[in-house]
């Protein structure tokens, strides 16, 4: 049986199908719904927030330009997220700023479910701890980075990823398990011998 595409399932990839077809609201939605996630995935990647925000309105302009062509695929989340990836890229290797700007207490919390606020000490201990971490994601394959990124802070599935970096789910495992690896190797010598 042919004739009228099938609906999408994803309600942002059914969105931007309305966007194509004239809804100019659709695309206010889709504004609405990403843009402050967008700015903060470019924020890790290029680590200055007024740049974050000039470049998550150049995604969205290239959104707006390519909603002729756009053909729903995948889920909509992992084509805005791989425009998103490769503007940061593309601006943090024009200025070769240090990437990621996260600290120790973000990786912590994640990986233990914490909640409470950190005193003073704390915060001072994690800001020291954090310019380590930016210096040692610095030296992480882009590949390593970018898989690391969109799992644990955008949380996209393996899947998702897989769409943004355009390879198999087991390769964005790969990287995600690699990545995590040399974080941790990396990161222990200075949590044993008190360097922060």
């Amino acid at each position: 049986m042919t004739g009228a595409p099938k609906a999408p399932c994803d309600p942002d990839t059914a969105l931007m199908v309305a966007f194509q077809q004239g809804e100019e609201a659709a695309f206010e939605q889709i504004l609405d719904k990403y843009h402050k996630a967008i700015v903060n995935f470019i924020y890790k990647i290029v680590n200055n927030r007024a740049e974050a925000e000039e470049l998550a309105q150049d995604v969205f302009l290239r959104i707006y330009r390519a909603r002729h062509s756009y053909e729903p695929r995948a889920r909509f989340s992992a084509w805005l997220y791989r425009i998103a990836t490769n503007v940061g890229l593309k601006a943090a290797g024009r200025k070769r700023r240090s990437p990621f700007g996260f600290g120790l207490n973000e990786l912590t919390r994640k990986e233990e479910g914490r909640s409470r606020e950190p005193d003073a000490e704390q915060r001072l201990v994690e800001s020291e701890m954090g310019k380590v971490i930016r210096q040692i994601i610095r030296g992480l394959p882009k590949n390593e980075k970018i898989a690391i990124i969109l799992r644990r802070y955008e949380g996209l599935s393996y899947k998702e990823i897989a769409d943004v970096m355009n390879c198999t789910e087991p390769a964005v495992k790969t990287y995600i398990h690699r990545g995590k690896l040399r974080l941790r190797d990396r990161i222990r010598p200075y949590l044993k011998e008190g360097k922060v």
